[in-house]
């Protein structure tokens, strides 16, 4: 029994090192950090997934950074060049309502 019981401490502690180190290996090289970058198009917020814009479907958009609205027209499978539909005064809500 003496022996069994060598093997199994052995091979626990053993595990247990190769546990700790798979563990602590992010923190070994600091040189491998990734750094958290925005998406390209995070800007654009999805108005409408199916709008019609005279006479075409397609999707509508928003510019958060200038508030355009655009809609993007679809024919088939493609998606043609987007089209200017307006700005939406968003400076206009602080103002009290008309009387």
């Amino acid at each position: 029994m003496p022996k069994a019981d060598w093997t199994l401490k052995a091979t626990l502690i053993a595990i247990a090192v190769l546990l700790a180190i798979i563990a602590l290996w992010p923190f070994a090289d600091p040189g491998s950090r990734v750094m958290a970058q925005s998406a390209r198009f995070d800007h654009v917020y999805l108005v409408s997934p199916l709008f019609v814009y005279k006479g075409a479907q397609g999707l509508l958009v928003m510019d958060r950074r200038n508030a355009n609205v655009w809609f993007i027209p679809k024919s088939g499978d493609q998606f043609q060049a987007p089209v200017y539909v307006t700005r939406v005064p968003f400076e206009k809500l602080d103002q009290p309502p008309p009387q």
